[in-house]
């Protein structure tokens, strides 16, 4: 018993992912499951469906840049690769890393898959989260990314369809795309209190999203200026 006038401390419960802190399990958020699964599978598809249309073109770039990181060749005929847009920073990490482990470009192509999907799915989250507290909604913008695109599979850049996932996963749009989605998450959590770093840190970001794949640089540019004008207080949105 306490006596009158005494007060009582209580502690609340803590959930989600703080609550390893406060002694109880930690509880992974509808995203982390759903969002774990459908990358698991994702990627089994995406090594079990065999390789179609652009594949080759992107595995020809790995083995150019294997050849020579300097100076590749054109991927699609025996002439100088110079000015080629399939040479980004993207190919040439590719390019490097065929060196380094001897694997052929088709390889490294679909081992691209999984690390570009993750990234996909972990810059989708922090988006949405952004937006929303709310522990479902990335769940449903998963499902209305994938699915609102239909059942016919279109393997080309840039989309994301259910189908079209099972063979493009590895190309440099699907990791830009990843990015993209990273861009917005930042420039959403943007204040006026943000250090210059931070603005310039957003700027490198989209930079590199330029190099990698420059028509999902437009996206991103977009949806940075778009969020500018949302996020009440930010520097770049009185600019505008």
């Amino acid at each position: 018993m306490t006596s009158p006038g005494t007060a009582t401390l209580t502690r609340r419960a803590v959930r989600g992912a703080s609550a390893l802190r406060g002694g109880r399990f930690w509880r992974p958020t509808p995203f982390f499951v759903f969002g774990g699964l459908f990358w698991l599978v994702m990627t089994l598809a995406y090594w079990r469906v065999p390789m179609c249309c652009d594949f080759g073109q992107h595995a020809a770039v790995v083995e150019r840049l294997k050849a020579s990181l300097l100076h590749p060749r054109h991927p699609m005929a025996d002439l100088p690769g110079t000015g080629s847009p399939y040479y980004s920073p993207y190919a040439l990490a590719q390019g490097l890393f065929a060196r380094l482990s001897g694997l052929a470009g088709w390889e490294v192509v679909k081992l691209a898959g999984p690390l570009n999907l993750l990234v996909l799915l972990t810059g989708l989250n922090r988006f949405v989260r952004t937006l929303t507290s709310r522990q479902w909604a990335p769940v449903l913008a998963l499902a209305a990314m994938t699915l609102l695109w239909g059942t016919r599979a279109a393997w080309w850049s840039g989309y994301l369809g259910l189908m079209s996932m099972t063979g493009n996963l590895g190309y440099p749009s699907t990791f830009a795309i990843g990015l993209a989605l990273w861009a917005w998450a930042w420039a959403g959590l943007l204040r006026r209190a943000s250090a210059w770093w931070s603005y310039a840190g957003l700027g490198a970001l989209i930079g590199v999203i330029l190099l990698v794949h420059p028509i999902s640089s437009v996206a991103a540019v977009t949806g940075v200026a778009a969020l500018a004008l949302r996020t009440p207080g930010a520097r770049w949105a009185a600019s505008l």
